[in-house]
Order: C-alpha cells, then sequence, then structure tokens
C-alpha cells in the first residue's frame, strides 16, 4: 500500500533558473546602453529632431497648466519633505530641489492632466519620464541644449521600445506602461547627460528592473498621475546607484526571470524589441500629441462625435432629440473607459470623467468641444451631459485593429427616426492625422497662458524651436516659472 503524501508539497522545476548565471550573448540591455552612450545629434534624423521639439513644447505647456492645479501640490510638498537641494526645479513653481526629487514633481505635472503625449502601438505616455529626467539632470550637469535634446530623445526611444515589446500585454496584465518602461527611458536619459561608460549605463538600466512600478488598480486615487513622476525618480536613482559602482543585471530584460518574463510570461523568443534596426528606426518618431485632455482610448470617439456635431447644424444636441447613442469599442479598452456602464455614464470623479466614452462623447455633442475648461472650469453634472451619457451604449466592436491604433465609431439614433454615424480610425494627433505646427502652437499657448504672462509664453515658444543651440539648459527652466514660486 502506497502511502500517502503528507505536509506541505513544493514542486521542483524540471531545470530551475540559474538566478545568478551571466548571460552567453549581448542582451537586449546591452544594446540599449551601447545606443544610449554613442548616439550624436547627427546621427537623430531632422525629422525626429523636429518632433523632439514639438513634444517638449507641448509637455511644458501641460506641466504649466498642472502647476495651477490642486493635484499637484501633495507630490511638491512631499518631494520638498525629502531634501532641499539647488540642482534642479519644478517647473511652474520654480522650488529648488535635488535633481530626483525634482523630476519627480515635474514628471507627475506633464502627466497630470492627461493632456501628454501617447505612443499609439505601445500605449506609453512617452515624454513624461524621458523629459522629467532630462530637464532635471540637465540642470543638475549645466548641460547645454544639444547635450539635453540628445539625452531627451534617447530617452523617448529606449521607452518606446521596450514599452511596444509589451503593447496591449501590460494593460491586459494590470500594469501601466509608463510607469514600467518609463523607469528604464529616464535611466537612460540620466545615464547619457551624467556621461556614464556603456557598461555602467547597462548597470542603471539593470537596476531599474527592480525600481519600476506602475498598477492599473487606481479607484479613488490620483496615483496614475504619479506613475511618469515616480518612473523619472527611480530611473535618476538607479543612474546614480551604477556610476557609484552597483551592479544591475544586464540580462534584466530578456533574462530567465526578466522583465518580460516575470511580468507577462512572455520567453526569450517571444520577446522583440526590434533592436536590430535601432537608431535607424524611430519609434519616437510615431508618438501622438493629444488634442483633447482625457484618455487617449475615448479621442476618435470624440473626433466622431464634433464632426456628428457639426454634421447637426454646430448646436448643442438635446436629449429629448436622441433615442440612442450607440459607440462600439474595443473589448480590451472597455475595462478602461466603458464599464462599469453606470459609474462611466455619471462620473463621481474628474479621472472617472476622463476616461468615460459615454461622458466624453455627450460632452461633444452637448457643448462641440472637449477640452480643459470641460474638466476644470466647469461643473461635471451637467443634466444634459448627465442625460446623453445615460442613453450611451458601448457594444463590442468587430472592426478594432487595437492595438496599433485606437478607433471609435459614434452611432446617433434620434427620435425623429434619423440616423447618423461617424466612424474615425485613428484620431487626431495621431500618425497618418497630425496635429500641425499651429495646433501644437495653440495648445502650448493656451495651456501655458494660465499661469504665464503672453511675454514669456511666447520666450518659451521661441527658446524651444532653437534648443539645441541653448548655451545652458537652466534658462529654458527658468522661463518656466510662475510669480509664485515656492
Amino acid at each position: 500500500m502506497t502511502k500517502a503524501p503528507t505536509g506541505r508539497q513544493t514542486a521542483t522545476p524540471e531545470k530551475p533558473v540559474e538566478v545568478f548565471r551571466t548571460p552567453d550573448a549581448e542582451t537586449a540591455v546591452e544594446r540599449l546602453a551601447t545606443f544610449t552612450v554613442g548616439l550624436r545629434l547627427a546621427d537623430i534624423p531632422e525629422a525626429v529632431q523636429a518632433v523632439a521639439r514639438d513634444h517638449l513644447l507641448d509637455a511644458l505647456g501641460i506641466a504649466l497648466a498642472s502647476s495651477g492645479m490642486d493635484f499637484g501640490r501633495p507630490v511638491l510638498d512631499a518631494a520638498v519633505a525629502l531634501g532641499r537641494g539647488e540642482d534642479s526645479h519644478v517647473l511652474g513653481h520654480g522650488t529648488p530641489l535635488p535633481a530626483a526629487s525634482a523630476a519627480l514633481v515635474n514628471g507627475t505635472l506633464i502627466h497630470g492632466l492627461d493632456f501628454d503625449d501617447t505612443h499609439i502601438g505601445a500605449i506609453y505616455h512617452a515624454t513624461a519620464p524621458a523629459l522629467a529626467a532630462a530637464l532635471a539632470v540637465a540642470e543638475e550637469q549645466h548641460a547645454d541644449g544639444e547635450a539635453f535634446l540628445v539625452a531627451y530623445i534617447v530617452g523617448l526611444e529606449v521607452g518606446c521600445r521596450i514599452a511596444g515589446a509589451g503593447a496591449g500585454l501590460f494593460h491586459d496584465r494590470g500594469f501601466h506602461p509608463t510607469g514600467i518602461a518609463g523607469t528604464f527611458a529616464a535611466a537612460a536619459t540620466a545615464a547619457r547627460l551624467r556621461g556614464l561608460d556603456g557598461p555602467t549605463t547597462a548597470s542603471a538600466l539593470g537596476i531599474c528592473g527592480s525600481q519600476a512600478a506602475g498598477t492599473l488598480e487606481l479607484a479613488g486615487s490620483s496615483l496614475k498621475r504619479l506613475h511618469p513622476g515616480w518612473a523619472a525618480h527611480s530611473g535618476i536613482v538607479a543612474a546614480g546607484l551604477a556610476a557609484a559602482g552597483f551592479a544591475g543585471p544586464p540580462s534584466v530584460l530578456d533574462g530567465p526571470l526578466g522583465l518580460y518574463a516575470s511580468h507577462l510570461g512572455l520567453s526569450a523568443g517571444e520577446i522583440d524589441l526590434g533592436l536590430e534596426d535601432l537608431g535607424k528606426r524611430w519609434s519616437c518618431a510615431d508618438i501622438a500629441l493629444k488634442p483633447y485632455p482625457c484618455c487617449h482610448f475615448t479621442h476618435a470617439f470624440i473626433d466622431a462625435a464634433l464632426a456628428l456635431h457639426t454634421e447637426l447644424g454646430g448646436t448643442p444636441v438635446r436629449p429629448e432629440d436622441v433615442a440612442e447613442i450607440i459607440c462600439p469599442t474595443t473589448p480590451r479598452m472597455m475595462p478602461a473607459v466603458t464599464e462599469p456602464a453606470a459609474r462611466k455614464q455619471r462620473p463621481q470623479t474628474l479621472y472617472e470623467a476622463q476616461f468615460s466614452v459615454q461622458y466624453v462623447v455627450a460632452r461633444a455633442l452637448t457643448a462641440g468641444r472637449v477640452d480643459l475648461t470641460t474638466f476644470y472650469d466647469e461643473p461635471l453634472d451637467h443634466p444634459d451631459v448627465l442625460a446623453l451619457a445615460a442613453k450611451t451604449v458601448c457594444p463590442p466592436d468587430p472592426d478594432s485593429d487595437f492595438p496599433a491604433r485606437f478607433p471609435g465609431e459614434v452611432i446617433l439614433r434620434l427620435t425623429d427616426g434619423r440616423e447618423v454615424r461617424r466612424r474615425i480610425a485613428t484620431s487626431s494627433g495621431t500618425p497618418g492625422n497630425l496635429l500641425t505646427t499651429e495646433e501644437v502652437s495653440a495648445k502650448f499657448r493656451s495651456n501655458a497662458g494660465r499661469v504665464l504672462s503672453e511675454d514669456r509664453v511666447t520666450a518659451i515658444e521661441e527658446t524651444v524651436g532653437d534648443v539645441e543651440h541653448l548655451a545652458n539648459v537652466s534658462a529654458l527652466v527658468r522661463l518656466c516659472r510662475s510669480g509664485t514660486a515656492s
């Protein structure tokens, strides 16, 4: 008779993972480190430089607008409590802080309005962590504009590649890729500006695997705003640890217990960062600017609703004239922007409104616009908006090509029997439907003008347009201070 097993049973893998094994070949982190250290401005196509300047301008405007909002104050106060310093400064407020602490606040401000850029394919907010690190460390190092611009582009590219290799999968697992990939982006940026060599930069990136964080369990919180700020802070700390001699694992991305294995369950053969064309194909050239201050998943729906608003005469759509609004939605997007339906139809917080297809479509149909005023200067509970949102249903969209693009469709069934519809394959601001130079400028001026004078706004715009020729990036940061420095 066989004796039944007793006590605690532990499964033993056939081939235990060698945790401290040295990789046999060059790793993804080592290739990214080589790119980070070796890139020169002359290697970067002018079109990519132009994208970086546009996104720099856009992010500065958003951070300045955020600096006047209540949500930024707790992060600033917490950063000050970590310790004073003079290395870097907080945008808008002008508060002097150590570089990592300034980056913590600035990254939060850049992302705080949910108005910052997104790499659509990677579903990743690229600028916030890279720029927060670039500004802070450039000030610390008294770097010139060329060094700053190259480091910023390094951060954009590294972050987009790392997030892109897990496109959609991070969200499916409950991770926010901006918090994850953004840490590596910030570390690469900081390493470049501090002049670290290839092996030390690889160590900095290796350390990021234990620094990167950001889950999408966000209910009732402002946590999402913090993710790129924390990523920028953590990346700078990782670069500092590596510079001091602390070693990070070179296999942090593609090892058997690396980021993609631990977070996404991918084997080495399933990981594709596309590193064979690093420095030839530029992922960061495909980052999309946002025309609306809300979740990018909702933007195509807003475009469609605004088009229908115009088609129907440009006057507010009245709830009594509408029988039903149908917005077919990508099933993988539904947990973020359509469910639970009752909550999305009647959002209780600003963040819930920004992440609701039902709400933003109703806003677009009633007001003919979706902008900062929509969320920050007007009441969320406008009765006509809520009445239209209550008539909005979001069935699965069988034609979606997510995550390659974030499509949206609005079908408006009117009480007089008419039906009008509009489908948007790719929203305004995305590759193939880019914002014009004038639109980028107008968005910046509107945002920055909430806290700065017109003359100062103009000075910032002119400086960014020629940023690579700045003698010291501190001159740009000084322009981005309001009269209420803390």
